[in-house]
């Protein structure tokens, strides 16, 4: 074999070796930031890496729900890093990939705009009762965010948008949440009795 043809095959395959960690960066930048909620495959991603890891979040269907979220606080807390839930740039390098801040989730419909009467509550037992302790009806744990809503108004799992109050996910239910009627859940009682009733112009996002 010639030298030529020898340095060409030499250059032809640090050419592909280069080309496959620039592919592979690039996969790994596409990444976004993940949260209770969040939705596609990226999450599906994050699943299958927890579940490959040995933290456990159920099965992969791309749905940030309660399973994953417990996934995420127990694997943070092992890797000595922010607890907080939320797959950023550090959650995503201790699981050994990379993440775009940048990432925008593709919409999924137009949005549209009701009128709600919004209520308060809490996590509490007086807010609760008889179903104090248990997880929202998608399985979420009750935290600011969750709001119950009438599944024939407002589809579960819609993420939403209350004005005074932000963003939400329609994840819980209420015997007396019938018709244009909302239910929103704050950290303690005390904002959800300052809330009181308000009659908002809400935002749902398919």
């Amino acid at each position: 074999m010639s030298k030529k043809n020898l340095a060409l095959i030499v250059f032809l395959s640090f050419f592909m070796v280069t080309l496959a960690f620039v592919l592979a960066d690039d996969v790994q930048a596409s990444q976004p930031v993940l949260k209770w909620g969040s939705r596609g495959e990226a999450v599906k991603t994050l699943q299958q890496t927890l579940n490959n890891k040995g933290y456990w979040c159920g099965t992969v269907d791309g749905i940030f729900g309660n399973r994953t979220y417990n996934a995420v606080i127990k694997f943070q807390k092992d890797a000595g890093i922010k607890v907080d839930g939320i797959v950023g740039p550090q959650t995503w390098s201790a699981l050994g990939k990379s993440s775009n801040t940048n990432y925008t989730q593709p919409s999924r419909g137009t949005a549209r705009t009701l009128t709600v009467v919004a209520t308060g509550y809490c996590p509490c037992y007086k807010c609760n009762y008889p179903f104090h302790g248990q997880p929202s009806y998608l399985g979420y744990p009750l935290r600011r965010g969750i709001v119950a809503v009438d599944p024939k108004v407002i589809p579960m799992g819609s993420r939403l948008y209350i004005p005074g109050y932000g963003e939400g996910i329609a994840a819980d239910q209420g015997g007396a949440i019938k018709g244009n009627r909302i239910d929103l859940c704050f950290s303690t009682h005390q904002e959800a009795l300052n809330w009181g009733i308000k009659t908002v112009t809400i935002t749902i996002y398919p």
